[in-house]
């Protein structure tokens, strides 16, 4: 279960943890042997961990593992049995406050911990520590995730390969001998394939009869229900009545599909049609050697998807896939990303390149072969690429490529994100169909793990948004508040709160109902945004209190601004701004309580109104500037 330390998902929930206990540095550890590695962590300063691998003895996580129930201490360095480990006595670090729990899997192992560590004591509440026995579960959530993900994924990936590895009529049916899949040629024998039709019915809905051509063969006698059966069929002669009334005299080789571990995938059966020449034995043999052979390519295309859904960089493990599927010198993964310059297509991942760093590739001034693919969204194969107009020598240099082929990774929009490269030193004629085939699958991978990272991203902002209006919630408004003191402090800029209530809000919720409430916090949180500067920020205080923080303002300055505020109050409705500047020393709540002091004292006065600390603004709603109609 060990790895490169950084598992992203992994590394998010320790994020999480680290918030949840207050400390300053979580990591996630799994046992190898008698060694624990670290897999993810988080966290900055003395106690970020540098260690990937340590003897379990050595860490105070081994009363954890050994115990496999939750360990607290308040005070690491008075416990008698925690204080004797290098993580604690000074030799690695100074653990103070220290939480660890176990991962348990669903059959009692322990499989690492999930520990949380500060250089100062720390004491947990109950509820808290139940909490992080709840994100250990979350962790081993995960493993299990990936797993059965894996399972439900095998079946498809085998499917497709196989089907697009033979020029034969190709039929696949899942366990209970319901089918899963035509291709071409059987479509055009049998029309679409029909999952919701019973395995007793196929022989007479497609048309099988036995070498008579006169009697219609029984369920049991179906080539892919002998498949399931018996574990395989060979030379099994059939006459089929095509879906066009043609007759064809075929031939029939089929298969189970086993998992690694002997799990029973379904079946494939191959019918090749003898028609004209009963003497096609040859062609018989070799097409039944070719499904071996692709059946080899499929099961290994399994492994490797498997490889790239539990691998803690799974960029790389997608490069190393495809290299070891095609028998190429290098792969490379292209993403596009924006920077100050304009949009670039940069490499994130490489196997087989000493320095991938001259993969980067300008859209707009270069041509290249990546940018082709980019551009056009289709899959490209070049025998000769020295040769190609659109081949870009510093690539050339680079990677010695002689042959290649270049996949797009589509993400979910269909739209391409990036580039897959693979490169052959030597010259490669022609890339067979099912190479093809499992380079685009393995693309399709890459395009999940991006679609994984990006989401972890989204959630990571969701985090500080509120749901209903889209600006910020109270930890959003915290973070800003602690950054803007910060800077303030620093340069000594102006730096002014306000704090805004639409006025009889319940009295508008209770006549119109609670959806038309939501519509107007909408409205309002989206029109109050649009008469902000940029850098200025908006959060959501609770309820239909809005808070503000406008760096580089004065409280004069503000109060122009919340005077446009109350003018873009939507559904004919009011608000009223309490506005308070923070001084040097102050902290942002006492300056926030003067914020909610003024919009008191504004509420007391009649509403509608701005009030700063020890002013009040007294214009009335037609009095005040007109809103500002753009963002």
């Amino acid at each position: 279960m060990g790895g490169p330390v950084g598992d992203p998902e992994v590394t998010a929930v320790a994020r999480v943890a680290a918030e949840l206990t207050g400390m300053a540095v979580a990591c996630v550890t799994v046992l190898d042997g008698d060694d624990l590695l670290r897999v993810a962590s988080t966290g900055d300063g003395p106690l970020r961990p540098t260690w990937e691998r340590l003897a379990l003895v050595d860490t105070p996580c081994e009363l954890t593992v050994t115990s496999a129930r939750s360990v607290h201490v308040a005070n690491a360095a008075a416990d008698p049995v925690l204080r004797r480990s290098p993580l604690v006595d000074g030799r690695l670090a100074a653990v103070r406050g220290y939480a660890s729990v176990p991962l348990t899997a669903a059959d009692g192992r322990v499989l690492g911990t999930l520990c949380t560590m500060d250089e100062a004591p720390r004491t947990l509440t109950a509820a808290r520590l139940g909490a992080l026995e709840d994100l250990g579960a979350v962790v081993v959530a995960l493993l299990a995730r990936r797993r059965d993900a894996l399972r439900s994924a095998r079946q498809g990936e085998l499917t497709r390969a196989v089907l697009a590895s033979v020029e034969v009529a190709i039929v696949v049916a899942d366990p209970a001998g319901h089918l899963v899949m035509f291709n071409d040629t059987a479509r055009r024998w049998f029309g679409d394939a029909d999952p919701a039709l019973g395995p007793d019915a196929h022989a007479e809905r497609y048309g099988l009869y036995g070498p008579d051509g006169r009697t219609l063969l029984t369920g049991a006698q179906t080539p892919l229900l002998r498949v399931l059966a018996e574990g395989s069929v060979d030379a099994v002669d059939l006459l089929v009545r095509t879906a066009s009334g043609d007759e064809r005299r075929v031939r029939c080789t089929g298969r189970r599909m086993l998992a690694d571990s002997g799990e029973l995938l379904g079946a494939v059966v191959a019918l090749q049609d003898v028609t004209a020449d009963r003497e096609h034995q040859d062609s018989l043999q070799a097409a039944h050697e070719e499904l071996a052979r692709y059946a080899g390519q499929m099961r290994a295309l399994a492994r490797a998807s498997r490889t790239v859904a539990t691998a803690d960089d799974p960029r790389t493990a997608v490069c190393e896939a495809v290299r070891d599927l095609t028998a190429a010198d290098a792969v490379y993964l292209l993403q596009t990303r924006t920077g100050p310059d304009g949009e670039r297509l940069v490499a994130t991942a490489s196997v087989g390149i000493e320095d991938d760093s001259f993969l980067v590739l300008d859209p707009a001034t270069e041509r290249a072969l990546p940018l082709t693919v980019l551009a056009g969204g289709q899959q490209l194969f070049v025998a000769d690429v020295p040769s190609h107009p659109d081949a870009n020598r510093r690539l050339l240099t680079g990677t010695r490529t002689q042959s290649g082929v270049w996949q797009p990774v589509l993400g979910a929009d269909g739209r391409p994100v990036g580039v897959l490269g693979v490169v052959w030193q030597r010259r490669v004629e022609a890339l067979p169909g099912p190479l093809a085939s499992m380079v685009q699958t393995l693309a399709g991978e890459a395009a999940h793990t991006l679609a994984r990272t990006a989401l972890l991203e989204q959630l990571v902002v969701a985090v500080e948004r509120d749901p209903l209006t889209g600006v910020g919630n109270r930890r959003h408004f915290d973070r800003v508040v602690a950054h803007e003191v910060a800077v303030a402090e620093r340069t000594g800029a102006p730096l002014t709160f306000a704090l805004v209530d639409l006025d009889h809000f319940k009295r508008y919720n209770d006549a119109y109902g609670h959806l038309i409430g939501d519509d107007l916090l909408r409205d309002f949180a989206r029109v109050a945004g649009e008469q902000l500067r940029p850098g200025d920020s908006i959060s959501r205080w609770g309820g239909e209190e809005f808070a503000l923080v406008l760096p580089g303002c004065t409280a004069a300055a503000a109060a122009e601004v919340a005077d446009r505020i109350r003018a873009a109050v939507p559904h004919a409705q009011t608000a009223t701004v309490g506005v308070a500047q923070w001084t040097p020393g102050a902290s942002a709540a006492a300056v926030l309580g003067h914020c909610d002091e003024a919009l008191y004292r504004g509420k007391g006065l009649g509403r509608d109104r701005t009030v700063v600390r020890g002013q009040v603004r007294d214009q009335v709603r037609d009095q005040v500037p007109a809103a500002r109609t753009g963002a």
